[in-house]
């Protein structure tokens, strides 16, 4: 503040009005830097006796930990309610959930992408935070596997199906259409307008099995990586709009595209975009892989008594991935170790 006051000349008082920042917050602040004591006192009753982490961190694991919530916290808290805060341990379990759930991932079989511009996949997500005006902010996100370019976005209202698809023929007249687009089972991403520009291009869908998001687990990190980085960029904001959103997304979107990443041997995803020989399919070409895929299909269907919308999506999923692997565009690797308990899951 003293910075910006020597440069514009603005009183203090101004200058809170114009970063919309209590003027009686930043008066306490400022007595709080005089008698030297701490500058921002967390809200709640203090809590004054000693608590050992390690045993709490044992009981949180002992928790019933499921992939958004956590079973048996208000019990816990009931018991260190002397000792620490709700929002404290709220935070410790979230992230002791989110580490439970990184790792069981990585117990599964997985997928490393070794061509780029062969599959695509995009997917939607709210943000954390509200606009000033307590709307959502939506982001739709869409990502290059092979190289993990990620495309400008989509960011600010809850995009209907036509603008989708828009924004997919946009980006193929740019970039070049991909072979294969990977989507989740929401409305506006399976909408007439959207089939309607992928079958205009000749573009497989792939669909991910319904209420099990890590098929798509390349994408759904992606989110993750632009929401913070985004985050990062909006803490210098002091409030902002649905139509601001999306200038500070693209700002995002530009630095994770140009950050050195060690799964592309140390190079940026804009470098191998662009700059690596990627396969061109022409319709033909598209149209015979589509044939190949569908007798693969109706070979798994066959070895079926019955069957029905379920297995044919979970057919196609597995014919595409065997072809993918057959052309030396991904690799698999299955860990051999997993629980019995997780075979169910690991079905493609």
């Amino acid at each position: 503040m003293d910075g910006m006051r020597e440069k514009t000349g603005m009183s203090y008082r101004n200058l809170c009005s114009a970063l919309r920042l209590p003027w009686s917050s930043f008066s306490r602040w400022r007595g709080r830097i005089r008698k030297d004591t701490v500058l921002v006192k967390r809200p709640g009753p203090k809590k004054v006796e000693v608590i050992d982490p390690a045993v709490l961190q044992g009981d949180i694991h002992s928790l019933d930990h499921g992939c958004k919530r956590s079973a048996g916290v208000s019990k816990l808290y009931g018991r260190y309610r002397e000792r620490v805060s709700r929002r404290d341990l709220s935070r410790m379990v979230g992230q002791v959930r989110h580490d439970l759930w990184v790792g069981q991932r990585k117990t599964l079989r997985q997928i490393e992408w070794l061509m780029p511009g062969v599959v695509w996949a995009m997917d939607a997500t709210e943000y954390g935070q509200r606009t000033a005006d307590g709307e959502k902010i939506h982001l739709h996100n869409m990502q290059d596997l092979g190289s993990r370019y990620k495309f400008l976005p989509m960011a600010g209202g809850y995009p209907v199906g036509e603008e989708i698809a828009g924004y997919l023929a946009d980006k193929f007249f740019r970039f070049g259409p991909p072979l294969l687009l990977k989507r989740d089972n929401e409305g506006n991403m399976n909408h007439l307008a959207v089939n309607e520009v992928l079958s205009e291009f000749f573009i497989l869908p792939l669909n991910s099995p319904t209420y099990y998001a890590p098929y798509n687990g390349a994408i759904e990190e992606s989110q993750g990586e632009l929401k913070k980085c985004l985050r990062d960029k909006l803490g210098l904001a002091p409030s902002y709009s649905r139509e601001q959103i999306e200038p500070y997304a693209e700002a995002a979107v530009h630095d994770l595209n140009h950050r050195l990443r060690g799964c592309l041997g140390g190079k940026t995803s804009c470098q191998v975009f662009f700059y690596s020989d990627k396969p061109s399919f022409t319709k033909r070409e598209r149209r015979d892989i589509y044939d190949r895929l569908i007798e693969k299909v109706e070979r798994i269907l066959a070895r079926m008594n019955q069957y029905g919308q379920t297995e044919k999506e979970s057919a196609w999923r597995i014919a595409v991935e065997f072809w993918l692997q057959s052309k030396g565009f991904i690799k698999v690797h299955i860990n051999r170790k997993v629980s019995p308990n997780l075979t169910p899951i690991l079905a493609p």
